[in-house]
């Protein structure tokens, strides 16, 4: 049996705001918000709600001795939180909007009332959880690497996440700066400055002005081949 047998093809799933939306009550049960940038949540002041980020970027992590330990990005689309697993993490989980976000606020019941109808075989929340169980190995992966190697992960990881102007060079989110790569990696501002610096004098990387630039993602590849770092589990 292949290994993708177990799951039923994600890609053909519904939308979970489809469904809300055309329940009955969801104007009762829901409203839009929006998160100024570096506003932050954590899981008791988002109580029993869900948020589906409609635009922005959020980051989330954990607090460790009053530092943000960065594990992951929810874009559009990505559920802010869901109560399901919230007990399951070792540690208590904050959210910081990296720019201004706007999405939906929806009641948990409600949502959990819409999905006994609608997804009976729980496939909307089953391909949240994988979705999330990748994200979290990912972040495991990062940790483990050598300092300037986390960086570049990092980095690696915004490409993905950034515009792709032509099949060589990428645009950068708009959020990118050194303050935040070096939360990202969790390594010092001096150290993104000296990678930072590198990419530029080798003419991989445009970072004089917002956003920043990839200019050769060929030879970013090969450098991270050369580093030893594990691109195909970055993206």
């Amino acid at each position: 049996m292949g290994e993708n047998n177990f799951f039923p093809d994600f890609t053909q799933q519904t939308d979970l705001m489809e469904l809300l939306r055309g329940a009955d009550g969801f104007s009762d049960f829901s409203h839009e918000q929006r998160i100024k940038k570096g506003e932050t949540f954590t899981r008791e002041n988002i109580s029993n709600f869900l948020f589906r980020i409609e635009s922005g970027t959020v980051q989330f992590g954990y607090i460790k001795d009053r530092q943000f330990i960065f594990q992951f990005f929810l874009q559009p689309g990505d559920f802010l939180t869901l109560p399901e697993y919230s007990e399951d993490l070792p540690a208590e989980g904050c959210y910081i909007a990296l720019n201004d976000v706007s999405g939906w606020v929806v009641d948990m019941a409600f949502v959990q009332e819409v999905l006994n109808e609608r997804d009976p075989k729980n496939y909307i929340m089953m391909e949240h959880f994988l979705r999330t169980r990748r994200k979290f190995f990912r972040a495991s992966i990062r940790a483990n690497l050598e300092a300037k190697q986390r960086v570049y992960f990092c980095i690696l990881i915004l490409i993905e996440i950034g515009f792709r102007q032509s099949k060589n060079s990428v645009e950068l989110p708009e959020f990118v700066t050194h303050d935040v790569l070096a939360t990202m990696a969790n390594v010092s501002k001096s150290l993104v400055l000296s990678v930072v610096k590198f990419l530029r004098e080798s003419e991989m990387l445009a970072s004089n002005k917002k956003p920043w630039v990839i200019l050769d993602l060929n030879r970013y590849t090969l450098l991270m081949a050369e580093e030893r770092i594990p691109t195909k589990s970055a993206v």
